[in-house]
Formats: structure tokens, sequence, C-alpha cells
């Protein structure tokens, strides 16, 4: 008997823009867009133009909503999961966004050409990955952020260990909003 494969949908409305992912079994939160990430949407401080990134996209919500939110946005999503990258090319694709969002499989930057930089990052960081990935993205992001660009992160828990890391190489880091128990933290390259 052939088993037959489950179609999933996310899909939701946030600040006005219909979102409709298809994701699957073994991704995070296959099946609704996740608090966090829906804080994190409705709260997104998005530049004018630019290059953006969103690190550890899984299915696409953020780097699509952004594409969609200002077409003056060139986005690459980035996540180190095989299953994640195939996801999101297909949502770029059923949205027709390919011209200028590109999806890459990378472990944060590690597959992104040096000379790229980014006018904005964004992360939900995936809880999964630990406090090892949130090391890692304040570690690499320095060199990868535009002097006065910015990096947005939301989190559930462990907001003073991101302050202190991303406070290492950056002076201006602060708790942007709290909202129903995430911690929406900006940082900025001055």
């Amino acid at each position: 008997m052939k088993k037959i494969k489950e179609i999933i949908f996310v899909n939701d409305v946030v600040n006005g823009i219909p979102l409709s992912l298809e994701s699957s079994y073994g991704l995070f939160s296959k099946d609704k867009l996740d608090l966090g990430t829906k804080v994190m949407l409705e709260n997104l401080i998005i530049p004018e133009s630019g290059v953006v990134a969103d690190v550890g996209c899984g299915y696409g919500p953020i780097g699509i909503y952004l594409a969609l939110k200002n077409p003056n946005l060139k986005v690459y999503m980035l996540d180190v999961d095989k299953k994640a990258v195939y996801y999101s090319r297909k949502n770029v694709s059923r949205y027709g966004l390919e011209n200028r969002v590109h999806v890459i499989q990378s472990d944060i930057f590690e597959n992104i050409p040096s000379e790229i930089k980014f006018n904005a990052i964004y992360s939900n960081p995936p809880l999964k990955a630990g406090k090892a990935f949130i090391e890692r993205l304040a570690s690499t992001s320095y060199d990868r952020v535009t002097e006065g660009g910015l990096i947005q992160l939301v989190v559930y828990k462990g907001e003073e260990n991101v302050i202190n890391l991303f406070s290492q190489k950056f002076k201006n880091v602060e708790v942007y909003k709290r909202i129903k128990g995430y911690s929406i933290i900006i940082v900025r390259k001055d």
C-alpha cells in the first residue's frame, strides 16, 4: 500500500498580508504560524530598501512576509535544514518572488559570500539549536550587517543571555517589546 503524502498549509493574515505557506512534518510549527513568529512579524522594523536576511527561515514565513511587505527588498532566506530549504523554495515560487528572494542552505552565514552585507537580519532562533546558535549568530553578525543596520530577534527564554552575547560586539542592544512572554530584541550597528 502506497502512503499518501499529506499536504499541510499554514494560513494566517499578519498586518493585512495573507500568508499561505506549504509545510511538512518535521518542520517547526508545521501547521500554524507560531506565536513567536507572529509577534515578531507584527512588530518588524523594516528598511525602506536594501538587502535583508532571515536566518533559520524554516518554511519561510518571515522572509516571505518581508518580501511581500516591501517590494524594494532583496531577501536571503537561510536554513541549515534541507527540508526547510525545500519548502521555503516552494513557498517563494508560490508567491512568484524568485527574482528577489534567495533561499540558501547555510549554517547561519557559512554559505553566503563575505561581500554580501545586510541592512537587516531577522531571526526567530530555533530552540533545538540552543545557545550555540545564538552564540554563532552574535559572533558572525557584526561583519554581515551594514553600518546603521539592525538585527531583530524574538526569543521566548534567555533574553538576558541574548543581550549579553550581542553586547560583546554591538553597543546598541535593547529589548524593543515584550509581548505574550516573548521578547523582541533589537541590535543596532552604529
